[in-house]
């Protein structure tokens, strides 16, 4: 019969082993050897129990079931042993007494007095909810007001602190309103200038219009001027070269004669206008003589 050879650590376990040993430098500060032996302890039983089902070596290099057996029971004692040792966990306190109330009943302890009076319950306004802004609760030497946070919930703070907030929010609130009215202001002051310029362009557009109907009525007048300066100039000019003569009027005469022959032949030529007999066809150059030949 062949021996079966000699378990030897494959890399599995060399890798298990170094973790393990990571796991115990990270945990050690915190959950102290007793928290990590447990842990260690769930960890062995757990390949144990692998090698016990399955038959198969874990980690560990267990060739048997039974050497796997045993395992798990030196895990299980372990772990009970690990869990005997660990601390009782500390119930959480219902409520944290404000520092102040502690400093009175360290005071009040080191101070007997004759005859105590029971102080009223602590009222913990830290762990209350406020309901409406500006309230205040005095608790021992400290007084704490309702206060409207950055998120706009209602909290306790220290009067101190309630102050600077509520004056910080007023002076930002100051700033805006003189930010909005600087803004309103510099904009009516545009709209101002503008309605101003508007109205000053359409004032001299209606000046450049009135001048411009003006210097047309008054270029008009010029024109209409010197054309009457210079018909009335021409009609004097016409009256002055026109001779002096009567009208020409032919008066109807009771003598008539049919031509100068006949005028010479009676002895009334020459024939002036006016005359008996005188008429405009015997005057042949219309000098208002006729038959003067």
């Amino acid at each position: 019969m062949s021996s079966k050879s000699r378990w030897r650590p494959s890399k599995s376990f060399w890798i298990t082993v170094a973790i393990w040993l990571l796991v115990l430098i990270i945990a050690l500060p915190s959950v102290g050897f007793i928290g990590w032996l447990v842990l260690f302890a769930l960890f062995l039983v757990i390949s144990a129990l692998y090698s016990l089902i399955t038959g198969r070596p874990s980690w560990l290099g267990l060739p048997r079931r039974k050497s796997a057996g045993a395992a798990v029971g030196v895990g299980l004692v372990a772990l009970i042993a690990g869990g005997m040792m660990l601390p009782a966990t500390e119930p959480a306190p219902t409520a944290i007494a404000p520092l102040a109330e502690m400093n009175a009943a360290v005071t009040t302890s080191a101070t007997p007095s004759p005859s105590p009076t029971p102080s009223p319950a602590p009222k913990y306004v830290l762990l209350e909810k406020c309901l409406e802004d500006g309230e205040s609760v005095v608790e021992g030497p400290d007084t704490f007001v309702c206060t409207l946070d950055d998120e706009g919930v209602l909290v306790w703070m220290g009067e101190s602190d309630s102050q600077k907030l509520v004056a910080q929010r007023a002076e930002e609130k100051r700033v805006e309103v003189k930010r909005v009215a600087d803004e309103k202001a510099v904009a009516q002051k545009a709209a101002t200038e503008k309605a101003a310029a508007e109205k000053a362009a359409t004032e001299k557009a209606a000046a450049q219009e009135a001048a411009a109907a003006k210097a047309a009525a008054d270029e008009t007048a010029r024109v209409a001027a010197e054309q009457a300066a210079q018909k009335a100039a021409q009609e004097q000019a016409a009256q002055e070269q026109a001779p002096a003569i009567q009208p020409l009027v032919e008066v109807p005469a009771a003598v008539y004669y049919a031509n100068c022959t006949e005028a010479k032949a009676a002895g009334a030529a020459p024939l002036y206008r006016g005359d008996p007999g005188y008429r405009s066809k015997m005057d042949g150059d219309s000098d208002g003589v006729a038959c003067e030949r």
